[in-house]
């Protein structure tokens, strides 16, 4: 990865859906050159991209982060039937007092206590679970690549 390859992810950004011509325009190179670099940081799953909404507007009332401790040797296990559940939008390993961290999107607190109650904690291999409500996010965003912070690795 390249100077060009970050500044077409900062583009990409700021405004996903910016025309490559836009792009390469403001970079001063040939729009094949951003689609072919864009195709390429796609296929090597490198840069993704998706849709973000507000799950308040759509009704998702109630968040939350659960942190999960399993027992020895059951991470991946525990990890793939936690990757099935539709209310889990974060799935991450961690160290500290839990070795997993979820966040949870529901439409209520008795959907949200169903899901933790039904689906998590029946799950073979979780020893302890601890879960905080999430009552106001503040900043929802990825950081910022620059080239300051590439050049810093």
């Amino acid at each position: 990865m390249d100077q060009l390859d970050i500044a077409i992810i900062q583009a990409l950004q700021v405004d996903a859906r910016k025309p490559y011509t836009d792009i390469a325009k403001s970079l001063g190179v040939a729009e094949s050159t951003v689609r072919n670099r864009v195709s390429r940081l796609l296929a090597d799953d490198t840069l993704r991209l998706r849709a973000t909404f507000d799950y308040l507007k759509l009704g998702f009332n109630a968040s939350a982060f659960m942190h999960i401790t399993v027992q020895p040797g059951s991470d991946e296990t525990v990890a793939a039937r936690l990757k099935t559940i539709p209310e889990v939008s974060y799935l991450m390993a961690i160290t500290g007092d839990a070795d997993l961290l979820v966040e949870l999107t529901c439409r209520n607190h008795s959907h949200l206590m169903a899901v933790i109650t039904q689906q998590i904690r029946t799950i073979p291999g979780i020893a302890h679970t601890a879960t905080n409500m999430i009552l106001h996010v503040y900043k929802e965003l990825l950081p910022s690549l620059s080239s300051k912070t590439m050049s810093d690795e």
